[in-house]
């Protein structure tokens, strides 16, 4: 004896996915910028130095004198030859006044006065001792300014562009069910 069969066949069912991804673009533009930097302001003050030789004192060692020197000196000379003339007469007549003392004051004085006295300096200083040297050394004031930078920036938006994706979602097979009998 047969016994009937029930016999089942199912087939699933699918669904179907169909994407298109979005699309995202960025675009940065670079900035506007701009630099200066403007020179910094500077001054430079200089006085020269200044250098004094004074070589009169061995010009005078030489006796080479200018004109003033050699007056303020035969005046001085003078002055002084002028005192002890002043000093040797009165001293003269004096002596003269007391001739009854005794002696023979005129032909003293005649001997004394026939005679020429000087007096030699031989040589002298060096010469090097006698040149003055005076430097005073140059000055110089620097002045610096600085200048602060100038710097403009202008920031640019960016551009952004977004295209939607899209899912499409559609059954790529249906359910089905089949039924058989067999005997």
């Amino acid at each position: 004896m047969s016994v009937p069969q029930l016999q089942l066949q199912s087939t699933d069912a699918r669904i179907g996915i169909r994407t298109q991804p979005g699309q995202q673009t960025i675009r940065q533009h670079q900035a506007k910028q701009s630099i200066q930097q403007p020179k910094a302001q500077m001054t430079i003050d200089t006085r020269p130095g200044k250098l004094t030789i004074d070589q009169t004192k061995a010009w005078h060692n030489l006796d080479l004198k200018n004109v003033f020197a050699r007056s303020d000196e035969l005046v001085s000379d003078a002055r002084q030859i002028w005192l002890e003339g002043i000093a040797r007469v009165s001293r003269e007549g004096d002596e003269l006044m007391r001739i009854e003392d005794g002696g023979n004051p005129i032909a003293a004085h005649a001997k004394q006065n026939a005679k020429y006295e000087f007096t030699l300096q031989p040589g002298g200083r060096p010469a090097y001792e006698l040149v003055d040297l005076h430097y005073e050394p140059a000055q110089v004031d620097i002045n610096v300014e600085p200048q602060e930078p100038i710097i403009s920036a202008e920031p640019r938006k960016p551009d952004i562009s977004y295209q939607r994706g899209n899912v499409d979602i559609f059954m790529k097979q249906y359910t089905d069910i089949q039924i058989d009998w067999k005997v």
